[in-house]
């Protein structure tokens, strides 16, 4: 072997050297020799040379099996469990077609972590143990505790849901909003006390949930990509985000177009602060409530992710993050409609809000000419209706044929020239559903009660 082939694969020897000892320090072992019989923990699927190394912050493998994160609870080092048919075994790594799962070496910097999953008794039971804990800790009515309380559950199941909760507090009172931070910091799933909303410092694998205590110029942009899933961050590539976020605002009023897309708490004025000290003397029952937690996501994940709960009497976001929060609340059918009555205020909010939006009158305009069962309707025809709902409402803003065919166009309804009067849409039963959908998104009072024969009124 000549000189630079030497030098070749010694480079190589030394980088897999390097590899192999950063492994070893972030799962907290001796030395190489531990880290491999760490591996025969797994009858048959001990690690060899060629496995690639993958740290891991969680993951449901092929064959349906999961791997978490877990910490031990007497040395305090971050190692992998492995889930599968109701069995759990924990290393500090696990080999799985070719590949090696460690922990991240994030793992470290997450507030809390369980250390084995324990029977969590009843949907019921857990979550009345999650509000206790987060009454006493913070003084908040049974209201606040249960709307806290939907939001660590929903952290448990984010790669379940088409939308990630975003817990938005606002108010002037900062150091109560620390102190609800800090209790979902030991309730959440993979809890991140935060000052500000970037992700760089965090290993990519690591999809925490970040409890960020203000808002700066970033956050704006990054609230689509932390609630929807796909949608990524320009960061040296592009970066995955999403995943469950609390966030404290203040009174900063917030541009991003997703903003409405999340879940908005004022933080109350008499909170009880909640320090690290009160969080040192709680570390048993949070333990007891983190592997009671997990057991709750290992056994209910395919429940979830499968559940078809819906609230169709809400609207717009309010029906989404219905939907998200009550999907994670299992067999518990008391618990999801207590659930909707704390939404119940927000979803009124924003019909109001939808009213008086030039886009709902034209729908609501729409619907009503469905209810004609006319074949058609010119866009003029739309506009005279839509300005008698205005006027009826007291508006003195009117709509002119020109501005209304603009509306539609961005409501999806492509006009098309009916006759000698003009452009219009043809109302076929297609066209009718969606215009009955957006009637219900925006809120609009016809659809309230529905009209008797209507196929699309009581549809969802």
């Amino acid at each position: 072997m000549n000189d630079a082939s030497n030098s070749k694969q010694y480079r190589k020897g030394s980088r897999s050297s390097r590899m192999n000892n950063r492994i070893a320090s972030v799962v907290g072992i001796a030395n190489q020799k531990e880290l491999s019989e760490g591996a025969t923990k797994f009858p048959g699927k001990g690690r060899n040379d060629k496995c690639e190394l993958v740290p891991t912050s969680g993951e449901v493998l092929r064959d349906g099996s999961f791997l978490e994160l877990v910490r031990d609870s007497a040395t305090g080092t971050e190692r992998v469990l492995h889930w599968s048919g109701g069995r759990s075994k924990i290393a500090p790594e696990h080999v799985f077609e070719g590949r090696c799962y460690v922990p991240t070496e994030g793992a470290a910097i997450l507030r809390h972590l369980p250390s084995k999953p324990t029977p969590y008794g009843s949907t019921e039971i857990l979550f009345n143990d999650v509000c206790k804990l987060a009454a006493r800790s913070l003084a908040v009515n049974e209201d606040e505790a249960a709307l806290l309380a939907s939001f660590c559950f929903a952290s448990f199941f984010c790669e379940c849901l088409t939308m990630s909760p975003c817990l938005l507090l606002f108010g002037p009172f900062c150091w109560a909003a620390v102190s609800v931070l800090r209790f979902l910091g030991c309730m959440c799933r993979h809890p991140v006390l935060l000052a500000e909303s970037t992700s760089r410092a965090l290993p990519r694998e690591l999809r925490p949930t970040r409890l960020i205590c203000q808002p700066d110029p970033r956050l704006n942009r990054l609230l689509a990509a932390l609630q929807f899933s796909g949608f990524g961050i320009s960061d040296r590539g592009l970066r995955q985000v999403s995943g469950a976020a609390a966030i404290y605002v203040g009174e900063m009023e917030l541009k991003s177009l997703f903003v409405d897309a999340g879940v908005w708490m004022p933080v109350p004025p008499m909170l009880r602060s909640f320090s690290t000290q009160d969080e040192e003397r709680e570390v048993a029952a949070i333990n007891n409530l983190q592997n009671r937690l997990l057991m709750y996501r290992l056994q209910n994940f395919a429940q979830v992710r499968s559940s078809q709960f819906d609230a169709p009497e809400f609207c717009g976001s309010t029906r989404e993050m219905a939907r998200a929060l009550g999907r994670c609340i299992v067999d518990a059918v008391d618990l999801q409609a207590r659930l909707l009555d704390l939404l119940k205020a927000r979803d009124d909010a924003e019909r109001t809000e939808g009213k008086g939006r030039l886009e709902a009158v034209v729908v609501e305009a729409l619907v009503v000419v469905c209810h004609e069962k006319r074949p058609s309707v010119h866009v003029g025809q739309v506009a005279e209706l839509a300005n008698a709902i205005l006027s009826r409402s007291g508006e003195s803003a009117q709509l002119s044929p020109k501005e209304v065919g603009a509306k539609m166009k961005q409501l999806g309804f492509r006009t098309t020239r009916l006759d000698s009067a003009g452009r219009g849409i043809y109302l076929l039963s297609e066209r009718c559903a969606l215009i009955h959908k957006l009637g219900r998104e925006f809120g609009v009072p016809t659809l309230r009660e529905g009209r008797p024969g209507c196929p699309h009124c009581n549809a969802n």
